[in-house]
């Protein structure tokens, strides 16, 4: 079932982090920050997902049945495609 979601980036702090929040999509709350910090071997990324589920109790039995296995897809995805890109020949 298709989505529409929309976010703006509320900050941007080069080369440390930046931080999108939803505008209007299927969460009632979503802040997603991504942190860039030096490592000897290059650079770590990590996330930080604070969302909170809408329709209370019909919301958080979703999550348990589907919504928090598909984040895990798209993070791990996200994750394969960057490894994917970064070990590509320039």
């Amino acid at each position: 079932m298709p989505v529409t979601w929309r976010t703006r980036i509320e900050r941007w702090e080069p080369p440390r982090r930046f931080v999108d929040v939803q505008l209007s999509g299927p969460f009632a709350r979503w802040e997603h920050t991504h942190t860039f910090r030096e490592h000897p071997d290059g650079t770590v990324i990590s996330d930080r997902v604070d969302y909170r589920m809408p329709f209370g109790v019909l919301g958080a039995a979703a999550h348990r049945l589907l919504i928090g296995r598909d984040l895990q897809r798209i993070f791990d995805y996200r994750r394969d495609a960057l490894a994917r890109l970064l070990r590509a020949p320039a």
